[in-house]
């Protein structure tokens, strides 16, 4: 095979580099010129092109690489265990959707239990005024009106019944938002009314690195976290809902909880076209918050942490690829990139007169 002269290697392994610098750097951290080592690195290397995942998880795979030069173990059980490590970083995101999935669910289920035996005894009253009306001895007109009522007032619970259970399965149990059913529910809708002329726009937002809060003051300040979140968000639009005035329609048609620390706000009308705005508003009262640290025990702990959140905006427009709501999400998703990527902590639209690149 032609050799490399420079780095004294196969060019399969140098390729990367025409100088062979960083093979000559490669061989002096003692890595095996052996493919698989190299390959990995390389993977490692590039992954700042890899869009879907996060800054976070981008780091703790480099890290991997970085403990393992540290120590110079290239055994193969240190390679299979970097793989195993790469794959877990990875899946770890949709392990979390899964639960929270799973978690909802079982809330669904308790909830529709406690309805149904709710019901039981309900219907159990029913046959017992039934049997008391009839056996009553009133004129039957009487009991008829009686029986009436009985019956009136046990549909009227189960149509309650039905309606909370609808309500249960697009609500967010943590925070109260709409879930990831109800923003795709209205996602859809939104795209409907944009054929019909209504201005629509997107925005979602990720709370800046999430897991490190949850890492460093447990999952009950996580969740705190989450619900503040929620707030500011209702907040907001309450206020632009306030602003456009009445008869002017809503400024958002969902605001919702699509993942784990994952928003969104699908916007409508007057409040499609002030977007940014709602969004930069957002993200800015997230960021006045400032959070006390209490201990199981309810004493202060840690004075003035401060959250950020980093959002991507996207306005619906012709000529964006079918299916209208998936080009929609994928352009707000590039726009939050970028600014996770600029640095947290700040609002990125995507504009298509910009060359296509959000600002």
């Amino acid at each position: 095979m032609a050799q490399d002269n420079t780095c004294n290697c196969t060019r399969r392994d140098c390729a990367f580099s025409g100088e062979g610098r960083l093979c000559d750097v490669l061989d002096r951290a003692g890595v095996p010129r052996d493919g698989k080592w190299r390959t990995l690195i390389f993977y490692m290397r590039g992954l700042g092109e890899f869009s879907t995942l996060s800054d976070e998880q981008k780091a703790r795979i480099q890290q991997l690489l970085v403990d393992v030069l540290n120590r110079r173990d290239f055994s193969e059980a240190s390679y299979h265990d970097v793989l195993r490590a790469d794959r877990d970083i990875r899946v770890e995101p949709y392990e979390c959707r899964m639960r929270e999935a799973l978690q909802e669910a079982e809330r669904l289920a308790r909830e529709f239990r406690s309805m149904l035996h709710q019901r039981r005894g309900d219907m159990d009253r029913l046959e017992q005024d039934s049997v008391r009306a009839v056996e009553s001895g009133l004129d039957p007109a009487e009991v008829v009106r009686l029986l009436r009522a009985t019956f009136s007032e046990v549909r009227e619970q189960l149509e309650n019944d039905a309606a909370r259970v609808g309500e249960l399965t697009v609500t967010d149990p943590l925070t109260g938002l709409g879930n990831r059913r109800a923003f795709d529910a209205a996602l859809a809708a939104g795209e409907a009314a944009w054929a019909g002329g209504t201005p629509l726009a997107l925005v979602l937002f990720d709370v800046d690195r999430f897991k490190l809060i949850n890492d460093q003051h447990g999952h009950r300040i996580g969740d705190q976290v989450l619900r503040t979140v929620a707030e500011v968000l209702r907040r907001k639009v309450d206020d632009c809902n306030r602003s456009v005035g009445e008869g002017a329609g809503e400024c958002a048609s969902a605001v919702a909880r699509y993942g784990g620390e994952e928003f969104a706000l699908v916007l409508t009308g007057e409040g499609a076209l002030r977007a940014g705005e709602i969004a930069e508003s957002v993200r800015a009262g997230l960021e006045g918050v400032s959070f006390a640290i209490r201990d199981g025990n309810g004493q202060t702990v840690e004075h003035g942490v401060r959250v950020t959140m980093s959002a991507g905006v996207a306005h619906a427009r012709p000529g964006l690829a079918a299916p209208l709501a998936e080009s929609l999400f994928d352009l707000a998703d590039k726009a939050l990139y970028e600014a996770k990527r600029e640095g947290r902590n700040r609002v990125r639209v995507f504009l298509a007169e910009d060359g296509g690149q959000p600002k």
